[in-house]
């Protein structure tokens, strides 16, 4: 008789018979080795892989999103909203590029050159352009 990997097979199993044990341990190898298991379990990872990558694309941490989708599912996706947005934001006007741009893609500015360009001296420029004006 072929024998169900079940907890109440598991509670009803006698000990003391070897037979009885080996087919349950038989079973429940088999159970944990049957393909469509691993094919469920690949189709689910990858799915939330996906739904991690698409949520860190909006947050410009993709891969992020990607490996923590993967790792932990659900809670890598909510790992990934609540972290700090990869977007890299412009000194100018404010709004958010991608980490790797070069010029902001709202106002124009270089984005290297308004990086390293210190508060102080934005605020002095910004004052002899007023006084200027007068």
């Amino acid at each position: 008789m072929e024998q169900a990997c079940t907890l109440s097979a598991l509670a009803s199993l006698d000990q003391s018979d070897p037979d009885a044990v080996q087919a349950l341990l038989q079973a429940c190898t088999d159970a944990l080795l049957d393909p469509s298991l691993w094919w469920w379990a690949l189709a689910i990872t990858l799915f939330c892989a996906v739904v991690g990558a698409l949520i860190g694309k909006a947050k410009g941490r993709w891969l992020a999103g990607l490996l923590w989708g993967a790792a932990l599912g659900p809670i890598g996706w909510l790992i990934v909203v609540l972290s700090r947005s990869g977007f890299v934001e412009c000194v100018e006007c404010g709004r958010p590029n991608a980490p790797a741009a070069k010029v902001c893609r709202h106002c124009g500015v270089d984005l290297r050159k308004a990086m390293q360009q210190s508060e102080r001296s934005r605020l002095k420029r910004d004052d002899w352009a007023s006084r200027r004006r007068d």
